[in-house]
């Protein structure tokens, strides 16, 4: 049972967050409609809280204060659209109670929760209701009647988790725009997720998977666009006395405006047509850094252009994966449909299948990535009156090497020769954690060891990652290799890959470098 939290208990709820975060963005993304579909709200919350959790990594000292002074801070200046900047003030209210414990009990918390509310509705000139504003107000107020007689911080946050949600799913009826697309809030649903992930903390049970999907493209050809053609954000360093008069000048200039922050440090997010005016404005108010500009209107016309180049495909592609990055390059490389899936999470043939059957392709190709997801996919091809090939990768990398020889000139039978010839080419090794004692080849090896595997055998153990890492890499290369790409793990964030890098580049090697975020494995190589 927790009773209190302490300073380091708030990097492992940063931590757990973030989890979350990278669980659900693609359906935080997909259900984006608020105030512009531009599909970004899952990645915008995430990309905050990692601006949260680098603000902590270099922070001097680890006391409650300062823990709380890096989570306000990073926030605000990692906080990117409409969604972050909301964000970043509830952390910013919530840090404020916080900080002048040395630890926080369910009273506290329950005070700091108040205040974030408080805090995020005043950023807001004109608060919308049904969106994550109401989650957090709903939310703290659940937590303030429920604090009185609580000792246990689960039980208590287990009630506000339960008040979110139900919120959550009442924002549609608080905004019309929402029940239309037949979707909640994207912004409330993000900091359900952020509060999910906190739970799991708390209790230490996993993070449970939501299972229904929501279909982006659905979506989009539902709602009107913004008549706002920008999107602006940028960090303003000016005088306090003038931020104000350049909140309400913004108000004349567009929608969607935030200005947030204090001490001659504000973050500024705005909708618009008039960019040059915005921008003119706030450079004779003060100095501006980390500008961003988007095209609101291009944005979602390439969403359009992309889903109707989809439909024109005559090939279909669908890969199992797990790990925002490789999703990223999958996705670069011409994969319609990732399901998740990997090691530690095999997709059955029915996800499978179902990602085959939502594609409006008659022919398709199926990259499992791994060798244990080979089975369930080939049985995909008996279930549907679709062509289905099966690519035989039993790696990401060898699924990487597959599509680079993807001809979509071939048709379906060629590029499977062509793809399936590819994998030849490629050698795969990985290092993750020894999950119990054993003994082998290379001795004793301890549960916790960090090992190397190559061709299904133990080739390296370690009690270091990167050490692992380099002893496989020498059992790997040969004299005829040239390139070398190396998968980064989210284990493996913040670890010093430079030895490893100088060693490849010695031996003539190019090297390419990813940045996966995929569980189990802290690298992934592939040798070719």
């Amino acid at each position: 049972m927790v009773e209190r939290l302490e300073a380091a208990d708030l990097v492992g709820l940063v931590e757990a967050s973030i989890g979350a975060l990278r669980v659900h963005k693609e359906e935080i993304n997909a259900m984006n409609v608020f105030p512009v579909p531009d599909g970004d709200t899952g990645t915008n919350m995430l990309l905050t809280m990692q601006a949260v959790q680098e603000a902590i990594l270099t922070s001097a000292n680890r006391d409650m204060p300062a823990i709380c002074q890096a989570i306000s801070r990073g926030s605000l200046m990692g906080a990117r659209g409409n969604s972050g900047v909301v964000l970043s003030q509830i952390l910013k209210g919530m840090t404020e109670v916080m900080a002048d414990n040395e630890a926080v009990d369910v009273e506290v918390m329950a005070g700091a929760l108040i205040r974030g509310s408080e805090v995020a509705y005043r950023a807001v000139m004109k608060p919308v209701e049904g969106t994550i504003l109401t989650v957090v107000r709903e939310a703290s107020e659940e937590g303030m009647r429920r604090k009185d007689g609580q000792v246990s911080m689960e039980e208590w946050f287990t009630c506000v988790v339960l008040k979110a949600r139900e919120t959550l799913e009442h924002t549609p009826e608080l905004l019309p725009v929402l029940k239309d697309a037949g979707v909640v809030d994207a912004g409330g649903r993000g900091l359900l997720a952020i509060f999910e992930g906190i739970l799991s903390y708390l209790t230490g049970e996993e993070l449970q998977l939501i299972e229904e999907e929501v279909g982006h493209a659905a979506v989009l050809e539902s709602l009107e666009v913004e008549d706002f053609r920008y999107e602006a954000q940028f960090i303003l360093h000016c005088k306090d006395s003038k931020a104000e008069r350049f909140r309400e000048l913004l108000h004349d200039l567009g929608g969607s405006v935030l200005v947030v922050g204090g001490d001659k440090l504000y973050r500024v997010h705005v909708h618009t047509d008039q960019l040059g005016k915005v921008i003119e404005e706030a450079s004779s108010t003060g100095r501006l850094s980390d500008v961003e500009i988007t095209d609101l209107k291009l944005q979602v016309e390439e969403v359009d252009s992309a889903r109707t180049l989809r439909e024109q495909k005559p090939i279909g592609m669908v890969a199992v994966a797990v790990g925002d990055g490789i999703k990223e390059i999958l996705r670069s490389m011409g994969v319609d449909f990732i399901v998740d899936g990997g090691q530690s999470m095999n997709p059955s043939t029915a996800e499978m299948l179902d990602a085959i059957d939502g594609l409006p392709q008659g022919s398709i190709l199926l990259i499992p990535n791994n060798k244990n997801i080979i089975p369930a996919a080939e049985q995909t091809r008996e279930l549907t009156e679709k062509k289905v090939q099966v690519i035989p990768a039993v790696s990401i990398a060898e699924g990487f090497a597959a599509l680079v020889a993807f001809d979509p000139r071939a048709g379906l039978e060629e590029n499977h020769e062509k793809m399936t010839r590819a994998l030849e080419g490629v050698k795969t090794g990985a290092v993750t954690v020894a999950v119990r004692d054993s003994k082998g080849k290379l001795g004793k090896i301890k549960k916790g060891n960090f090992i190397g595997l190559f061709r299904g055998e133990i080739v390296s153990a370690a009690t270091g990652a990167l050490e692992a890492a380099r002893t496989l890499l020498e059992q790997m290369l040969d004299r005829d290799d040239e390139i070398v790409s190396m998968i980064i793990g989210e284990e493996a964030h913040g670890l010093n890959h430079a030895e490893i890098m100088e060693m490849l580049e010695d031996r003539g090697l190019e090297v390419e470098v990813i940045d996966g975020g995929q569980p189990v494995y802290h690298y992934i190589f592939g040798v070719e």
